[in-house]
């Protein structure tokens, strides 16, 4: 760490030393509690998995963990992202309950839970997102089913991902809504809201909730789960769904899932126990949640002596890990040609895509377009007005849209902001599609860009 002094930190990032101090201060202070908070801003880079193991250090070296008032947590990027994505294994490389596909125990277990035969699970986890969809360009995949997402919209580089007639591919899409995805289908089902189902969310703080059904779908609108059991069932695999037929399968399917995490610390609460208590916090054992995971006299698995116990880090001994993480330059900087950073994200009104939000006409009436806003001092150095129309252009793509200068966001100088909701302002076809090697997950939050105001 030596080289990393505070005033060299502060020539990489932009953060004045005063503020890096007062950071340290503030962290270093053991009267202090301390909670870090952070969402895509922090996750979305190609050291995005660094910058959390960063963050994470900093509570492990100072002790600022498993306590009350200190944490560090990670704000997800929707509702459930947890307890619907990670918890249940959907990802490419996961099985539920922080099981993988690469543990042959794991796979055993998971096949037993299934009536699987032996050796039916891959071991060799399948494409992650951008792959996907990579491959289904090439022709690798030739069939796909796309539920609760939005990916002609969301995906980075937007201009990779082009649809021909003709093109041997097969897509379907589930979905309440019209959008670019359903635009793309080949077939489209007619998918039921949340509140036109029953389920459970799952969120950050390990809180697993019910929540019962308020009305019902419309027309022949059917939840995402049961389109997926009804198909199975055509193909003959309705042995992996016994209760496909049954009125009460959603415990059935809940309790089957719920086998994955007993015993190991990730013990959930039956149905019914969910259905009566609004959200228990995992692991639930002996109908008791757990406040604090890993502490002593909250956790279940951890002894009195232990004081806070990482129990599930099997392969660090069951102990943490600091990670030496050391600055790695971007995929994509600033130059003559393009001098902006572009960092993308959300507005208030808007959720993610707007394919629900932009339907309402309270919000739609208060952000009807998206904009891109900038520094004041750029704004009258590249002659901009507030309101005026402006080209965004970087090396993959261009829009035109409208300046906001001195609005709600204040970009730093030399950035630019830009909302991701406006379906008709794909700021997706000029992002960069450069990925985090551990989570895949895309550069969202910058890549180089340059603006010119539009002459009339």
């Amino acid at each position: 760490l030596a080289k990393y002094t505070p005033e060299k930190v502060s020539e990489l990032t932009g953060v004045p030393v005063a503020q890096i101090h007062s950071l340290a201060e503030m962290y270093g202070d053991a009267k202090r509690g301390t909670v870090s908070m952070w969402c895509m801003g922090v996750n979305q880079h190609c050291r995005g998995t660094w910058m959390n193991n960063l963050i994470t250090n900093l509570h492990l070296v100072t002790g600022k963990i498993s306590r009350p008032g200190n944490n560090p947590f990670s704000l997800t990027g929707q509702p459930s992202a947890c307890g619907t994505a990670r918890e249940v294994g959907t990802l490419s490389n996961r099985l539920p309950a922080d099981m993988v596909v690469n543990n042959p125990e794991h796979r055993q277990k998971a096949e037993e839970i299934w009536g699987l035969e032996p050796g039916t699970i891959n071991p060799k986890p399948g494409y992650h997102t951008v792959d996907m969809f990579r491959a289904l360009t090439r022709g690798d995949v030739k069939a796909m089913w796309i539920q609760v997402t939005n990916p002609w919209v969301t995906l980075p580089n937007l201009n990779r991902f082009e649809r021909k007639p003709g093109d041997g591919r097969f897509i379907v899409v589930s979905d309440i809504y019209p959008t670019p995805t359903t635009a793309v289908a080949d077939l489209v089902l007619p998918s039921a809201a949340w509140i036109e189902r029953e389920g459970m969310f799952g969120n950050t703080e390990r809180r697993t909730q019910h929540w019962n059904q308020m009305v019902q779908p419309p027309g022949e609108a059917k939840e995402d789960a049961w389109q997926v059991m009804q198909v199975a069932k055509k193909m003959g695999m309705e042995n992996l769904f016994p209760w496909v037929d049954d009125e009460n399968w959603h415990e059935k399917m809940f309790e089957e899932y719920r086998q994955f995490t007993v015993g190991h610390g990730k013990d959930l609460a039956s149905y019914q126990q969910l259905k009566e208590a609004r959200g228990l916090r995992w692991p639930v054992v002996d109908g008791k949640e757990t406040q604090y995971r890993y502490a002593a006299g909250y956790d279940p698995y951890v002894t009195k002596k232990s004081g806070v116990h990482f129990y599930k880090a099997k392969g660090y001994g069951e102990k943490a890990a600091v990670w030496l993480r050391p600055y790695h330059p971007p995929a994509e900087v600033p130059d003559q040609e393009f001098p902006f950073w572009l960092t993308t994200g959300r507005v208030l009104e808007h959720w993610h895509t707007g394919s629900m939000t932009r339907r309402v006409k309270q919000l739609h009436r208060a952000v009807p377009r998206a904009y891109v806003e900038l520094n004041r001092a750029d704004a009258v150095e590249l002659g901009i007005q507030n309101g005026a129309m402006v080209k965004v252009i970087s090396r993959r793509g261009e829009l035109t849209m409208e300046a906001r200068v001195d609005g709600r966001g204040k970009p730093p100088k030399g950035s630019l902001f830009v909302p991701f909701f406006d379906e008709s302002q794909l700021i997706n076809v000029l992002t960069l599609d450069a990925l985090d090697n551990i989570s895949k997950e895309p550069d969202f939050k910058k890549c180089a860009v340059r603006i010119e105001p539009v002459r009339a």
